[in-house]
């Protein structure tokens, strides 16, 4: 699949996750956005010249091994910057300043522990989404390299195809703005204008 491809399938994956998070934990909604970053990686076999294209760069160890380090990346991040700059801002909300008290909260959510399990799941799930998008094509992938070399690929479809490419970036975007209009503040928005709506036409 090409990037457009990538980058659909991807939106299309995280939304509902943005849908569950966004009205109780913007914060963690911010931070799952973080797999835009991780999914690409697989193809960066490209760029080096000791690693075949879609080979043990995509597969289920290259999705073990980048979550694990984003794991262990997040519990660093968890114990040396969201607790003590959740303690920093709680202090500093000690006069009524509500955005700073809600802010300390949700970062007082993200200890180390679950700080390693955000980035575990950003790490792997990333990787997957991205073979996911690979095994749709005809040349599919190898997933169980190095262990076996079973070949997986759900379709017939060329990875270059441009209507496959550009139909994913599409519905991609459009479940974003679905999550956007139902999960934040536009639902009542869209809620009022539909009434409106249907008030003036009934």
């Amino acid at each position: 699949m090409h990037r457009r491809g990538h980058i659909g399938l991807t939106l299309l994956g995280i939304s509902p996750v943005l849908y569950v998070l966004l009205p109780e934990k913007p914060l963690l909604a911010v931070l799952a956005l973080g797999v835009f970053v991780i999914e690409p990686l697989p193809d960066y076999d490209n760029r080096l010249r000791w690693l075949e294209h879609r080979k043990t760069s995509h597969s289920l160890v290259m999705a073990a091994f980048v979550g694990g380090i984003c794991s262990g990346l997040g519990w660093v991040l968890g114990q040396h910057i969201t607790l003590p700059l959740a303690s920093l801002l709680s202090a500093a909300a000690a006069h009524d300043q509500a955005i700073i008290a809600q802010l300390a909260d949700q970062l007082a959510l993200l200890d180390p522990a679950t700080m390693s399990l955000i980035g575990g799941t950003i790490g792997a799930g990333g990787v997957l989404l991205h073979l996911l998008a690979d095994a749709m094509t005809v040349n599919g992938i190898q997933p169980f390299l190095p262990f076996s070399r079973i070949r997986v690929s759900f379709s017939s479809l060329y990875s270059d195809n441009p209507i496959v490419n550009v139909g994913l970036l599409v519905l991609g975007w459009l479940a974003v703005l679905v999550v956007s209009i139902l999960a934040t503040p536009l639902s009542d928005l869209a809620a009022q204008i539909g009434g409106f709506l249907y008030s003036t036409i009934g």
